[in-house]
């Protein structure tokens, strides 16, 4: 398949010298229109060019190596995919955030200087649609599903899962974790209409 959504101009990176900046053969998208120059990359596969597909890299972010960002990803400021990790299903990555060695992001927030490393891997929930945020310098080895929120300097290890497919979302920082509810969640609600609700009886009445 010909890659009709962006061409690889001649623009080399500063400090690497193997990477190019991208620029757009048409419109991306309603940010990208055709013309405007995008990020680095090392070569066609780092940036998937399928049809329908909006995925794009911004400003001096970067995928090099066996690195793919895919399905409608982003990359911004300087944040970095490398090595073979893999951006999928709408990450949005920023800052100095960075993807290495094996890790997988489907559908993650990272931002700051947030890092998933090894076997890494930052899922939505496919229950609940809720994507995990890292942020600050926290970094990712193991896994983590759902709504969470890692921040300051968390790390979560290899071999360790986090798991949130509840409907509150959970924090992990340097003090510990913590829970963050929706004010709805400790209001009552009838599970039915009122009209189809049933009368209690009056046992016991006077007749």
């Amino acid at each position: 398949m010909s890659n009709t959504k962006y061409e690889i101009t001649d623009l080399a990176h500063e400090k690497y010298p193997f990477l190019y900046r991208i620029r757009a053969l048409r419109d991306i998208g309603s940010e990208v229109k055709a013309g405007d120059l995008g990020g680095f990359v090392e070569c066609e596969s780092n940036l998937s060019f399928e049809t329908g597909d909006n995925a794009w890299i911004f400003d001096d972010a970067i995928a090099a190596g066996e690195g793919c960002v895919d399905k409608g990803s982003v990359l911004r400021e300087r944040a970095i995919v490398c090595g073979c990790a893999y951006a999928s299903h709408g990450t949005e990555m920023s800052g100095d955030s960075r993807a290495e060695d094996d890790a997988y992001i489907r559908g993650g927030r990272l931002s700051r200087c947030a890092r998933v490393s090894g076997n890494g891997m930052v899922l939505q929930s496919p229950t609940t649609k809720a994507a995990p945020i890292l942020t600050g310098s926290c970094s990712v080895y193991g896994k983590v599903i759902g709504d969470v929120t890692l921040t300051g300097t968390a790390v979560v290890i290899s071999g360790e899962e986090i798991l949130n497919e509840s409907l509150d979302t959970l924090i992990i920082d340097d003090r510990g974790r913590t829970i963050i509810r929706a004010p709805s969640r400790d209001e009552l609600a009838p599970c039915q209409p009122q009209e189809k609700q049933k009368k209690p009886k009056n046992k016991g009445r006077d007749r």
